[in-house]
């Protein structure tokens, strides 16, 4: 007959499990370790706005371009991931940026999303441009660090070049989208974010 298992025992048990994730979360990580923990949640939120637009938008053009932002964010996530120790991949989902954190990295609140969802057609299309311009913009000073950290070629380097050259030149593309729209851009200080914890 199998002993049951005592209640100490059930909490030993769970203390030693927290002890070692508690261990494996304080390990150092890359440079492009950190660089992808402080990105994959913000990738995350440009994909989640590009789908929420993709029902809504009268314009074909911008249409094309949420559908090329989430499938290009989606794709660099993956590569992210894979720059991270696995205890670390099982995280991600779970870990988010603090509100405060997030606003200084140009990201949506959680009302701003939902005045997203809305909206249809015309003020959908000028509500997701303003929230996508500041969310780009908080991207560069992250993607600046991540170029200065992340000094060895290869593909880590690559991508985070990449992102560099894509958002700088989707933001200009979005400025004048929003302003054939007669909306303004978004006020976003990049001098208050956070730099990401080594």
């Amino acid at each position: 007959m199998q002993k049951r298992r005592t209640p100490l025992w059930r909490w030993l048990s769970a203390a030693g499990l927290l002890l070692i994730v508690g261990l494996l979360l304080a390990q150092p990580l890359t440079p492009e370790g950190r660089f992808a923990l402080a990105m994959i949640p913000h990738h995350a939120q440009a994909v989640e706005l590009a789908n929420i637009l993709l029902p809504r938008a009268a314009d074909q053009n911008l249409r094309y371009f949420a559908q090329d932002v989430a499938q290009t964010q989606a794709a660099q996530i993956a590569q992210m991931r894979k720059w991270l120790p696995w205890w670390r991949q099982l995280t991600i989902g779970f870990e988010r940026p603090s509100p405060q954190a997030a606003a200084a990295m140009g990201m949506a609140s959680a009302q701003e999303i939902a005045e997203l969802l809305a909206l249809q057609g015309l003020a959908a299309e000028t509500k997701f441009l303003q929230l996508m311009i500041r969310h780009h913009q908080g991207a560069l000073p992250m993607i600046e660090q991540g170029l200065s950290e992340v000094k060895t070629p290869g593909l880590p380097r690559q991508l985070i070049k990449a992102m560099n050259q894509s958002q700088a030149g989707e933001i200009q593309t979005m400025q004048r989208w929003l302003e054939e729209r007669g909306g303004e851009v978004l006020p976003f200080d990049p001098t208050a974010r956070p730099v990401h914890d080594h």
